[in-house]
């Protein structure tokens, strides 16, 4: 049973194509469901399948908004979004479960990015890097850091 009453969903553009990027998303996933209920959605990517990349992206952006739940405290993955160290998201998750926030949904959109529907109703427009990262590699990276700051709220030593 998770200790946080939370729900966290990943909601994420295209499959995972490259086996390196599986194993690592299965095991932070894994372990975030420790600390709150998790779930990974993947979502029909629209690049490369004969549309402009702005049709595609947009495409993307209506199976999203259909994916979405009204009330959800939505995180958009955004290059243009905030940073965050690792600390200021352990502040701002504890932040949010104190205000009675109890689902969360994080997005990354595919090969180009997200359309900018999502990124407009996105609460948080959230910086992994200032570099550009494959989408697949930001899901790691980001399943790893909520991994670590739930094990920090919960007091466990996996900080350094």
């Amino acid at each position: 049973m998770p200790f946080f009453p939370l729900q966290i969903r990943l909601l994420a553009v295209g499959k995972l194509r490259d086996s390196i990027w599986a194993p690592a998303v299965t095991k932070y996933g894994q372990r975030l469901q420790n600390y709150v209920k998790f779930d990974l959605v993947e979502m029909r990517d629209a690049v490369g399948k004969g549309l402009p990349d702005s049709a595609a992206l947009a495409e993307e952006g209506k199976t999203i908004v259909q994916t979405l739940e009204s009330g959800i405290y939505l995180v958009a993955l955004d290059r243009q979004g905030k940073p965050f160290s690792s600390e200021q998201l352990v502040q701002t998750l504890r932040k949010l479960i104190d205000t009675g926030i109890r689902k969360m949904d994080f997005v990354i959109g595919g090969a180009v990015g997200l359309d900018h529907t999502i990124i407009a109703k996105a609460n948080l427009r959230l910086s992994l890097s200032a570099m550009t990262l494959p989408h697949e590699l930001a899901r790691v990276v980001l399943l790893e850091q909520l991994y670590r700051a739930f094990a920090i709220l919960r007091g466990e030593p996996y900080h350094k």
